[in-house]
């Protein structure tokens, strides 16, 4: 089981999307832990690496946690996505190992030729509860 953690943020109900470098799918802003990481710190750095933005702590609450195949990973590989949502300072822009980010609706989302499964359930779930 990969275990990450993403950020949720929505604004005008677009979600936010990162692409890193040579890949096609769109994923949430977040990543891997590194050793000893809270959820919070990794989140911290990871919006930080990703985006150029400094996270908000006490804006930040959970979201949910979802499970299932790993995108661009080996047959039966699966991840734990724990997801927050929160509000940070700056304006993103794709930084690090990130070629894009932006804002997507659902349509725009749902008619990327490639989505990482568990990212495409959240954008679901946020489209199910009237978010985007």
């Amino acid at each position: 089981m990969i275990r990450t953690v993403a950020l949720v943020h929505v604004r005008d109900e677009r979600v936010l999307l990162v692409r890193s470098h040579g890949r096609k799918a769109f994923y949430l802003p977040g990543g891997k832990y590194e050793p000893g990481e809270t959820d919070l710190a990794a989140l911290t750095r990871e919006v930080a690496e990703e985006i150029g933005c400094a996270l908000r702590p006490d804006t930040v609450r959970r979201h949910g946690v979802f499970e299932g195949d790993a995108h661009d990973q080996p047959p039966g590989a699966q991840v734990r996505i724990t997801c927050y949502r929160g509000e940070f300072d700056g304006e993103p822009a794709a930084c690090s190992e990130i070629e894009e980010c932006g804002y997507f609706t659902y349509a725009e989302y749902t008619a990327m030729p490639e989505t990482a499964p568990v990212v495409h359930a959240i954008v679901d779930d946020l489209h199910r509860t009237g978010r985007l």
